[in-house]
């Protein structure tokens, strides 16, 4: 869900998102998201102007996560490992992510999914429920922390939905100018 609704990689997701990031004492309605790629970092906001929650499904995961823990990276193995009783982390102390897409492509194929799924499509996935949701350039590059619109091509997937609401738009935009027309 973090990869989906907050555009994160997965190393960033298991190697730099820790439980403090969310909703710490200062800002409880808010969770930081780090980009080491690239150095930057956003404060998301956790809820709209009237106090609903943007993501309910997830906060209620992060808040079972909080009650649990203080400090570290928020996304642990969930089992013991032979060197360690407490559960480690995801990625190793080489920064290596091989385990975890192991274990995700086994959940993957248990969930019936393509085969061709691996963590990094939820991402993509993300980006293109974005973009078919008419979010701007801008947008997208402001939730993915991303300097340029040349890369957001590479994310976000053109689909059917995108063209049929850019038609949509070019023939609202030609009705206006031909009432435009036949008022002058």
């Amino acid at each position: 869900m973090l990869t989906w609704e907050w555009l994160q990689r997965q190393e960033h997701v298991f190697g730099a998102f820790e439980i403090s990031h969310y909703r710490p004492k200062e800002r409880p309605n808010s969770v930081k998201i780090v980009h080491p790629k690239n150095g930057e970092e956003a404060w998301w906001p956790l809820f709209d102007e009237t106090g609903e929650p943007l993501f309910p499904e997830l906060m209620t995961e992060l808040d079972a996560i909080k009650e649990t823990m203080v400090s570290g990276l928020a996304f642990r193995r969930d089992h013991e490992h032979r060197r360690s009783r407490a559960p480690l982390p995801w990625i190793t102390e080489r920064k290596d992510l091989r385990y975890l897409r192991s274990v995700v492509k086994k959940i993957v194929a248990a969930a019936g999914l393509r085969s061709e799924l691996s963590f990094t499509s939820f991402r993509h996935g993300g980006f293109t429920e974005g973009a078919d949701s008419d979010l701007t350039d801008a947008e997208l590059r402001a939730a993915a922390r991303h300097r340029s619109s040349q890369q957001l091509p590479t994310y976000a997937k053109r689909t059917r939905r995108q063209l049929i609401s850019g038609t949509k738009k070019r023939r609202v935009e030609r009705t206006k100018a031909t009432l435009g027309r036949v008022l002058d």
